[in-house]
């Protein structure tokens, strides 16, 4: 695909929307749409753009797709406001990335900008941002490619006595030695977490309320999520859920681990999951909703008979059973229970689902997958088993 092509998207959504121009400042979005993260001001109506710089004209001149006369560097958003003035748009509909912007920045904005009406256009980027194009999907790719290095790092180090701490260190030593870039992108605000969830043993009963999953405890209150000091023991089960980011696309991929022979209710419970999660896989395709992914997902749960188990217990249960992925780690759509919304090929999700016994743990896999006309492909190259060590 033609990535200049990505701003005529959003200028005939735009149009549709009956938005009058775009200011886009979010860096996910400049990148998205300009292939520079530095600080700018991308200003979009349905006929027209430009980029304005904030600083370091150099990097982006060296990084941007976009047209050089449609760059604009030193600017401000007074200056955006003239620009815009220039072409006779003055006080109409004026789309902000308002699920991002924050307080002062939006009265700031809006202060520079009396008279426009601020609408919210984030709903139109991110509908944009859900279907990859080829490219996309080959970052992604290898993104999965870099999370397995961690995986297998796993396999190499795991040893009664070594802290979640330790393990996660090293899984996250290993990403980075293979090209991961350190950072993990949420839109979400106030959301902190370590660089993902590690858990073990006792742990995986402890649910944050960041969200009903496997989140492990973190090192204190103040990051409750996340590996903790905690040492690990013979007969442990550990789940290691550690994203990567290649180019800025993620992989956030889950694998299971037991210090030790797995015992049969263990195996048995892992199978049932495995064979929960090839359903949705095999659910997946264009023009199905989220609602029946995660119906599809729960119906096989009740068939095997662990119903009571699936995704926690009460009262954390989850409600959802994948997300989206790309630019950022957790995206738009998500499998969630009753929704309606209707999946398209080219999408890029997660299918992520975990049981979870009382009296023998906690199990999950998490894998990344293409959604397609008829069907969908894993990108997740890592073995989708329950690993004993």
């Amino acid at each position: 695909m033609d990535k200049g092509a990505r701003v005529k998207n959003l200028q005939r959504r735009l149009l549709e929307s009956d938005i009058d121009a775009a200011l886009l400042i979010h860096s996910r979005d400049v990148y998205y749409y300009a292939g520079t993260a530095q600080p700018c001001i991308l200003v979009v109506t349905p006929s027209d753009y430009f980029l304005i710089v904030r600083r370091a004209l150099d990097f982006v001149l060296n990084e941007t797709w976009l047209e050089n006369s449609k760059i604009i560097g030193n600017g401000s958003f007074k200056e955006a406001r003239g620009r815009l003035n220039a072409i006779g748009i003055n006080h109409e509909r004026l789309g902000l990335e308002m699920d991002i912007v924050p307080t002062e920045l939006f009265l700031k904005i809006t202060g520079i900008f009396g008279g426009f009406q601020p609408v919210d256009v984030s709903g139109a980027i991110m509908a944009q941002r859900m279907q990859k194009d080829p490219g996309e999907v080959d970052l992604v790719r290898t993104a999965c490619r870099i999370m397995k290095a961690g995986h297998d790092r796993v396999l190499e180090v795991l040893s009664e006595g070594l802290t979640e701490l330790d393990l996660a260190a090293e899984v996250e030593f290993a990403h980075r030695k293979a090209g991961h870039e350190g950072i993990l992108s949420f839109r979400n605000f106030d959301f902190y977490i370590s660089r993902g969830p590690l858990s073990s043993g006792e742990n995986l009963f402890k649910v944050s309320g960041f969200t009903n999953t496997i989140t492990g405890t973190g090192l204190s209150p103040a990051v409750p999520a996340g590996p903790s000091g905690r040492k690990i023991k013979w007969g442990d089960l550990v789940v290691v859920d550690i994203p990567t980011c290649y180019h800025g696309y993620h992989c956030d991929e889950t694998r299971t681990y037991v210090l030790g022979p797995a015992n049969p209710p263990v195996a048995d419970l892992f199978e049932a999951l495995r064979e929960i999660s090839d359903t949705v896989i095999a659910s997946l395709r264009d023009g199905v909703t989220c609602g029946e992914i995660f119906d599809a997902a729960y119906a096989h749960a009740q068939k095997l008979g662990v119903a009571e188990y699936f995704l926690g217990l009460p009262p954390r249960k989850a409600n959802f059973v994948g997300h989206g992925i790309g630019l950022d780690a957790n995206e738009p759509p998500v499998l969630f229970q009753d929704s309606s919304f209707i999946l398209r090929s080219n999408f890029v999700l997660t299918v992520e689902i975990h049981l979870t016994h009382s009296q023998h743990g906690a199990v999950k896999l998490e894998d990344v997958v293409l959604v397609k006309e008829n069907g969908a492909e894993i990108l997740s190259v890592t073995p989708r088993d329950l690993f004993s060590i």
